[in-house]
């Protein structure tokens, strides 16, 4: 069965060939252009999604028109934050052009989050990434949540033990 990855960007030409790739690698993809759509795609597919791929920077449609999303600069956080009341243990990767690093640190501590920008990732590397995240092979993850899980228990020690 091929695994699903909702992709969530509301550029269409530039993300048909993040599509192309994603489904050369063997994926289902529903692109999502806007984020109602990507909200009501989520409430009722979200335990069939295997990744989420996430802009930052999105339209705030109606779910979030009286949100400060700094006009849709920000979206994405907000997005992100529902998308987890339904898909808390998915793997995200946000993929963005945005360089803030206030809006950028929102996301730097999440579990399962990994920001990559669009400028250093060609759709084949997307795919890739994809496939391992959906493995639950993404190295940098794993080391990141058990680097979390061993501080948690060790509170005073490194996570590699110095």
């Amino acid at each position: 069965m091929e695994k699903l990855v909702l992709l969530i960007d509301d550029n269409r030409l530039p993300m048909d060939y993040y599509v192309k790739a994603l489904r050369q690698e063997g994926f289902k993809v529903q692109h999502c252009l806007g984020t109602d759509a990507a909200l009501n795609f989520v409430e009722t597919e979200g335990s069939e999604i295997a990744v989420i791929v996430l802009d930052i920077m999105l339209p705030p449609g109606k779910t979030y028109k009286d949100e400060d999303t700094n006009e849709g600069l920000r979206t994405g956080v907000f997005l992100l934050e529902d998308i987890r009341k339904y898909c808390p243990k998915k793997p995200v990767v946000v993929l963005t052009n945005v360089t803030n690093p206030s809006t950028l640190n929102e996301f730097e501590n999440l579990p399962l989050v990994r920001i990559v920008q669009k400028k250093d990732c060609p759709p084949f590397e997307l795919a890739e990434l994809v496939g391992a995240m959906s493995s639950g092979v993404d190295k940098e993850i794993a080391d990141d949540e058990m680097g979390k899980k061993i501080e948690g228990e060790n509170s005073g020690g490194n996570a590699d033990g110095s």
